[in-house]
């Protein structure tokens, strides 16, 4: 952990240019910097607040947020994101980036003169997490020109707060003397200047090539919502790779960074293990940026936004697989449980494709209901059919499951599609039957829909209230593309 501090001081006209330049930040010899092609999430809960700005900002979030977008333009490699208003209680230590005000440092107090400090968190040279906490007792506006004291410039503190967070130190307390916004006092200066430009060129201007996911007649996305206890009540997730080829997916586990959705009681710490069909372990991941593989899972946009989130890059045959999803834990940490979200991405490197995805995990009541959601790609609409069993589980030995599943299907608007409780009572009952698909129960559900392109979920409940396990499934019943 590093701590980087803004002061003001008198000297408050600039400093003097001179051949020498930026400084990175350091941890043993080595220059910190998050995993190329990243894209930083930045929690923003600095207050919603109706006070107009000296700038006209309606808020110190909508100025930090400018901030943030001065910095994106000169990021080839790295982007920043936000969350405005972020419902995450800022906390050092959470992988979360928090950006906030208080009168304290996560309990220690500000050193004298200081404006804002950033708490940088790193491993092995790539940063974990980094949260800055401007100081209640400075007089903050937000504005442009000349330094106006006492009363203190948030948005130029903020462009340089959020230097630190790229990884860039202070270049006069290294002895530099340039133009820069990254000096160690604030300045009259109120925005980037080459120097900075060129510091966060020189770390984020060249990566991996950026990647996106070809369009197809497919599943694109296969993703299921639960919550994962401990023991063998853990959120697990099946799915099929069809065809002839190997496919190429990235499987993740999204947790702790779902409460920034305003999800309660997200998983904190998650484990991924992927397994094949003769429960073989593949590939495991606990904290998927120090994987050697983060870079490309970056470049395809599918990065956790918490670095302790958890994903693999895998190149899977034919067959069938399943994700498990677990609490972290050892000898000093014992397991959680919380609501994870499990996905499957087919990145489109072959003609083999993803065929269908079921999920088992436990049903509860409000927010802990179980979550099936699946992406249909191209442009012709494609024949499912989804599924939501309890009661057949017990023939292989599961306990406490289900006993009156009750499913519905919502398109990517949180429209109705369509609603099953018995799968008997489907208007689609025939179809289904026919298709070989029909629940062993009479109290589980189904529905064969032939849905167009777009995004889809699939939520399962208990009838009446009731909780226990059960498995949602989602069959691609077209024709191989």
């Amino acid at each position: 952990m590093k701590i980087s501090e803004l002061f003001l001081a008198a000297g408050l006209a600039g400093v003097v240019s001179s051949s020498l330049g930026y400084v990175r930040e350091f941890d043993n010899g080595i220059p910190l910097a998050w995993v190329k092609d990243r894209t930083v999430v930045m929690q923003l809960s600095l207050g919603t607040g109706t006070r107009i700005l000296r700038d006209g900002f309606t808020s110190f979030n909508d100025s930090a947020i400018d901030a943030l977008k001065t910095w994106n333009p000169h990021l080839a490699h790295l982007q920043f994101s936000w969350v405005k208003n972020s419902p995450v209680t800022p906390v050092e230590g959470d992988d979360e980036m928090s950006v906030a005000f208080d009168n304290k440092v996560f309990g220690s107090n500000f050193g004298s003169g200081t404006l804002a400090v950033t708490v940088l968190g790193y491993r092995n040279g790539n940063f974990e997490e980094t949260d800055t906490v401007f100081n209640t007792a400075i007089s903050w506006d937000s504005y442009r020109g000349a330094l106006t004291p006492p009363v203190f410039d948030f948005h130029r503190v903020a462009i340089h707060e959020f230097g630190h967070t790229l990884g860039l130190d202070h270049p006069d307390q290294a002895g530099q003397h340039v133009v820069a916004i990254m000096n160690s006092i604030v300045s009259n200066l109120d925005t980037l200047a080459q120097d900075d430009i060129n510091g966060v060129t020189a770390i984020y201007g060249t990566g991996p090539a950026y990647n996106s996911i070809p369009d197809g007649p497919v599943l694109m996305d296969l993703s299921t919502r639960g919550t994962t206890y401990t023991g063998n009540n853990v959120l697990i997730g099946g799915f099929i790779v069809q065809g002839s080829q190997p496919a190429q997916l990235v499987v993740r586990c999204l947790a702790f960074s779902l409460a920034s959705y305003g999800i309660p009681d997200a998983l904190g710490d998650s484990v991924i293990e992927l397994h094949d069909a003769n429960n073989n372990l593949i590939a495991s991941n606990d904290d998927w940026f120090t994987s050697s593989d983060a870079e490309t899972i970056s470049s395809y946009h599918r990065d956790p936004p918490n670095s302790i989130e958890s994903a693999l890059l895998v190149t899977l045959n034919p067959g069938n697989y399943t994700a498990i999803v677990r609490s972290f834990s050892n000898s000093q940490q014992a397991a959680t449980q919380g609501v994870a979200l499990c996905e499957v991405y087919d990145l489109r490197k072959s003609a083999s494709r993803l065929g269908n995805v079921s999920t088992r995990g436990q049903v509860g009541t409000g927010n802990s209901i179980l979550i099936g959601g699946i992406i249909v790609g191209g442009s012709t609409p494609k024949p499912v059919v989804v599924r939501a069993l309890g009661p057949t589980l017990s023939q292989f030995g599961v306990t406490g499951v289900l006993a009156d599943p009750s499913l519905e299907l919502r398109d990517g608007n949180g429209n109705l599609v369509e609603a099953n409780n018995d799968w008997q009572q489907s208007p689609e009952a025939a179809a289904i039957m026919a298709d070989g698909k029909a629940p062993s129960n009479a109290k589980e559900s189904a529905m064969a829909r032939t849905l167009s392109p777009g995004n889809y979920t699939a939520l399962v409940h208990g009838v009446g209230g009731t909780t226990g396990t059960a498995l949602v499934e989602v069959y691609d019943e077209s024709a191989s593309p």
